[in-house]
């Protein structure tokens, strides 16, 4: 493609979402009679609480609708053109791979989100524990009141709210956020954010259903990069448009409507069924555009989380980058640097976990290795495929 036709096609969609951003009020998804935020446990006891989930359950409804369609016409296609299909890069490797005795590692880091996303629903409305003025910037929704800690995003969303807020809400905000950020990076994404969870559950639906997935190649990558820098033009600069970016978000779909209050849906709902049928079909789909992943992505260089990089063994397979969910190449393509810490990766340890090779790849937190990569699991995997 034509540098100028990118440029206009590139400039035309990020026109286009700004502008959907921007008037996301005037298309409801669903609304209620009137917004309830209050709840309670024995709200969420009570038949009243289905009525709030309704929302959520059209979601899940359309989005697996969208997947189901969206395997025909794969299929489809696939009869029809066998040459054409075959050529797409698709995430077939992942499903047919042998299966390793799960980690520590990963173990921690799925209980881990399970807990987080637990607390940041109903922590607060179950054990009266609220640091309100306490901001980790994860996607929880601020919609939720009910979580154990206030989310960044509202205000970082919202720059001109901030700036009007006393001195000291201002601070203790900016330390908690920057504090947050600095010491995990983006390793929030990968351990904290409720949305991320979703998206690793509903891959690994896809997993079980031996469905093929797609795996995005370098020029998809770089063609959605702009996408992605328009999201943060839009999530730190709407608000002084006289927008409102919770109306766009998907994560307002999620944590207010589980913690059992009545919240109107816009664009934000139908961005939640596109979140989920993405995130089915290509892991973390959403992280590759989130905006504040984006922008805690500008700290990875001092973050304590780093991804460490043995080159002397590395044997250049490429299954790192193969199993990457956010399409990192630097990791695989490195001949030099020890440390491969990238602005958007989350700390996943999905790249250390698909290493063939001892200690080639590690993660380390403050100078300490809490994961590395090992051969010997990696062929237990393909032991245990021959005994069956």
């Amino acid at each position: 493609m034509k540098p100028i036709k990118k440029i206009i096609i590139t400039s035309v969609i990020c026109i286009g979402i700004a502008l959907l951003a921007y008037f996301a009020w005037l298309f409801p998804f669903y609304e209620f009679t009137s917004n309830d935020f209050t709840t309670s446990i024995e709200k969420i006891m009570s038949a009243e609480y289905i009525k709030t989930l309704v929302p959520l359950f059209i979601i899940i409804s359309l989005a697996t609708a969208g997947i189901i369609i969206t395997v025909f016409i794969r299929k489809f296609l696939a009869k029809k053109d066998t040459s054409r299909f075959s050529k797409v890069r698709t995430d077939r490797s992942r499903g047919n791979s042998p299966k390793q005795k799960p980690s520590i590692f990963m173990v921690l880091r799925w209980i881990i989100m399970i807990i987080f996303a637990f607390m940041m629903i109903w922590g607060g409305l179950i054990f009266g524990l609220k640091m309100a003025s306490l901001s980790i910037p994860v996607l929880s929704c601020p919609w939720n009141t009910e979580q154990m800690t206030e989310s960044s995003c509202y205000y970082l969303s919202h720059l001109n709210e901030l700036v009007e807020l006393p001195w000291q809400n201002i601070l203790l905000f900016l330390g908690s956020t920057i504090g947050f950020t600095l010491l995990l990076g983006r390793a929030i994404c990968g351990f904290l954010c409720p949305m991320g969870l979703i998206q690793d559950i509903t891959d690994k639906i896809r997993q079980k259903t031996k469905i093929e997935g797609i795996k995005m190649n370098d020029k998809m990558y770089e063609a959605i990069a702009p996408v992605k820098w328009c999201m943060v033009l839009i999530f730190v600069g709407l608000c002084f448009a006289g927008g409102n970016f919770c109306n766009f978000c998907p994560a307002v779909a999620v944590s207010p409507i589980l913690a059992g209050m009545s919240t109107s849906l816009y664009v934000s709902g139908f961005l939640m069924v596109l979140v989920l049928m993405g995130g089915f079909f290509k892991r973390r789909a959403f992280c590759t555009i989130c905006p504040l992943g984006t922008i805690m992505g500008f700290f990875h260089k001092i973050s304590l989380f780093r991804v460490k990089k043995d080159c002397q063994s590395c044997t250049e397979c490429g299954a790192c980058y193969e199993a990457c969910p956010m399409g990192i190449k630097m990791i695989y393509t490195e001949r030099e640097k020890a440390d491969v810490t990238h602005a958007n990766c989350i700390m996943c340890g999905e790249c250390v976990k698909c290493c063939p090779e001892d200690n080639a790849l590690s993660l380390t937190f403050a100078g300490k290795k809490i994961y590395t990569s090992s051969r010997r699991k990696i062929m237990s995997g393909y032991e245990q495929e021959g005994k069956k």
